[in-house]
């Protein structure tokens, strides 16, 4: 891994350190100005014609919302821009050469698909942190060197794959006729040329060969060979290779690993659950046909409420007589009052009348008292 260097200070020129760290040798002192570490990249990386290649540089957090671009030139100065993120995590596009930031994990991965020999130089993962010229700026800076070498399409795999952290991952990758007797091969890494072997065939063997979590076994027949990863962890993600050995410069297609953390079955069921009810209920508060109460009041309160209320109203309802009209003689049940009231409105039409006068008003008079004396002449 090669750390970040400042390639665009002027009045200097380049100096190579010890594991191929670079800076800036400036007025003959060795400086490295804040942001000079803050980006890393491979180094190198490798890829046969006709082929792709994936370049992935990772980045501080602070440099989270920046502008990252990838450049061609032998000189970080004066590199020419082939294609950048402007600040955006979707991938961007410039012909064979595609660029995508991902925030979640403070990296952003340039994919050269379809390599020819022209396309072997110096080129830079870059972050853009002045908004002016490049050649002014100190922006964070790597070196990446790609090579490319003559190949085929002997050997083809899937461009990527995906997995569950703890689970099992199965990578097949195919090769034409003629190769079936070759060693077959599975390695880690995104530089071809150093990518670090996991397992291999035994050499003209269709057995399956087991090294710790990964196993490959070869088909003559179907002219595939299968890798299976096991018990699988986050860190296995990264840029592998399905090769087959050959004199000379081997055949090998790239392939990119995900591992996707792993969801508890108790966080998935609470996270189902709460995507289902959300929608439907206020949070605090209980669904509404899930409710005693609710249940109570629409089958046992409101029907009686109803039976209570017709009861009422039938009692209270008005009598009629055959012919339509209400009875005038007939009485409810338990009208002694509703009498009196009738006897005292028929003695004062007899009163009033003139019929018994006399007899009527000591009647009023004992029982009204006085205020009666006014309507009397």
């Amino acid at each position: 891994m090669v750390h970040a260097s400042l390639v665009t200070f002027p009045l200097g020129f380049k100096q190579t350190a010890a594991g191929g760290a670079s800076w800036d040798r400036v007025l003959g002192s060795d400086l490295c100005f804040p942001g000079c570490l803050s980006l890393t990249g491979p180094g190198s990386v490798a890829g046969t014609t006709g082929s792709s290649l994936r370049v992935r540089c990772q980045y501080e957090k602070a440099y989270k919302g920046h502008n990252k671009y990838w450049c061609r030139g032998k000189y970080g100065r004066v590199c020419r821009k082939i294609v950048e993120t402007k600040g955006e995590e979707k991938e961007k596009r410039n012909g064979r050469v595609s660029i995508r930031d991902h925030t979640d994990n403070l990296t952003f991965t340039v994919t050269m698909e379809n390599l020819n020999m022209n396309d072997a130089g110096s080129y830079w993962c870059r972050i853009q942190t002045i908004w002016i010229l490049d050649v002014l700026s100190w922006d964070p800076s790597v070196q990446v060197e790609v090579s490319v070498f003559p190949g085929s399409s002997a050997v083809s795999g899937p461009r990527a794959v995906r997995g569950v952290e703890q689970g099992s991952l199965t990578v097949q990758c195919r090769y034409d006729p003629g190769w079936e007797p070759h060693v077959k091969w599975w390695c880690r890494g995104a530089d071809w040329s150093s990518c670090r072997f996991v397992v291999k065939t035994n050499n003209g063997s269709e057995k399956e060969v087991k090294q710790g979590r990964v196993s490959i076994k070869d088909n003559w027949k179907d002219r595939s060979f299968t890798m299976t990863m096991q018990k699988l962890r986050l860190d296995d993600s990264d840029t592998y290779w399905c090769g087959i050995e050959r004199v000379g410069v081997d055949l090998g297609d790239d392939v990119d690993v995900t591992i996707d953390p792993a969801v508890s079955i108790s966080t998935r069921a609470t996270s189902n659950a709460n995507m289902f009810t959300a929608p439907l209920v206020p949070e605090g508060h209980l669904p509404l046909l899930g409710s005693v109460h609710f249940l109570v009041l629409v089958f046992l309160k409101v029907p009686l409420f109803l039976g209570m209320l017709g009861a009422v109203l039938w009692v209270n309802r008005p009598l009629r007589s055959s012919g339509g009209k209400p009875q005038e003689n007939q009485q409810p049940p338990c009208s002694s009052t509703f009498q009196e009231q009738k006897t005292l409105k028929q003695k004062e039409k007899a009163f009033f009348s003139g019929i018994d006068s006399r007899q009527w008003r000591l009647w009023f008079l004992r029982h009204r008292g006085s205020p009666l004396q006014e309507l009397v002449p």
